[in-house]
């Protein structure tokens, strides 16, 4: 049977949950299942990046930010927000900033599943270590 290391399960747990949430506010049901899609993909890019460095079991610290800046939706969104720096200050406006604007609120989501993904270990440890002890 394959085993899944509780970071990744939890990672990829954490981004349906994100997008699902998300997704709740557009309009369209198919619009909302591509976005858990988009998600969903970008976190298993991440995580697979993940086990190859620094490894699943390294420092919370180190692999959330590895987790986030793995994912090609995070690195999208920063994109987005580099490219139309004028419009995040505020010093253009109107429908040429509508990629910025989304970016924000995408790239902010993609700070959340990782979490979950350490949760989840750290879930996962402390069962283990009860059932050793």
């Amino acid at each position: 049977m394959l085993r899944v290391h509780p970071f990744t399960l939890g990672h990829l747990i954490g981004a349906v949950i994100v997008s699902g949430a998300a997704g709740m506010f557009l309009p369209d049901p198919l619009s909302a299942l591509k976005m858990v899609a988009v998600f969903v993909l970008g976190v298993a890019v991440s995580a697979f990046v993940c086990q190859w460095r620094p490894g699943t079991e390294a420092a919370g610290w180190k692999l959330w930010l590895v987790a986030v800046l793995a994912n090609p939706v995070m690195l999208l969104s920063l994109g987005f927000m580099a490219v139309d720096w004028e419009c995040l200050a505020g010093i253009r406006r109107g429908w040429g900033c509508f990629a910025a604007a989304i970016a924000v609120p995408v790239a902010a989501g993609c700070l959340l599943p990782p979490l979950f993904g350490l949760a989840w270990r750290g879930w996962k440890r402390r069962v283990a270590a009860r059932r050793a002890a």
